[in-house]
């Protein structure tokens, strides 16, 4: 009786300690794909830090599709901004695969890209790009390229486009 019951205890423990060693490898593996995908976030400069954006108060996620600001945003953001950040801004656009990592578009629909940040930040990054310190990736600089309202309407709708909230002030 004792060998019938050693017969079907002992693979049973093996089972679960085999189980168990699995189910640790997934999580390590969980833990190495977020440490890949974490967004670095520097602190802006003072000047940036203060601003808020001027055209609204309202969470963009929550402004209607139609908002003129909106609209004028999606124009500019397909037009500069989606082949490498992709239409739905999600790092996906057509010229994303012609860069590698860490220099790829981000994915701004990530909880930790622009969720994590004030309208201040992302105007700040759309002014300085990423060619120079400290983000060196491969986004042009667009200070020159767009009025201040511009840029405030393509960061309205690079969130709502996102589907995420910025961080509040």
């Amino acid at each position: 009786m004792k060998k019938k019951i050693l017969f079907l205890i002992v693979p049973l423990i093996f089972s679960l300690l085999a189980f168990s060693d699995a189910s640790a490898a997934e999580k390590g593996k969980q833990v190495k794909e977020k440490q890949v995908r974490k967004v670095i976030h520097y602190t802006p400069p003072l000047e940036y830090s203060r601003l808020e954006n001027p055209l609204t108060k309202a969470d963009p996620k929550t402004l209607p599709d139609n908002d003129p600001n909106i609209l004028a945003g999606k124009r500019l953001y397909e037009k500069t901004c989606a082949n490498c950040h992709g239409i739905r801004g999600d790092g996906k656009g057509p010229e994303a695969d012609g860069f590698v990592t860490p220099i790829r578009p981000v994915d701004m629909t990530d909880s930790e890209a622009i969720a994590v940040l004030d309208q201040s930040y992302v105007l700040w990054r759309i002014d300085e790009g990423g060619l120079g310190e400290p983000f060196y990736s491969a986004m042009p600089a667009w200070k020159d390229d767009f009025t201040e309202t511009e840029k405030w309407q393509i960061i309205l709708y690079t969130y709502k486009n996102a589907g995420v909230s910025p961080k509040a002030k």
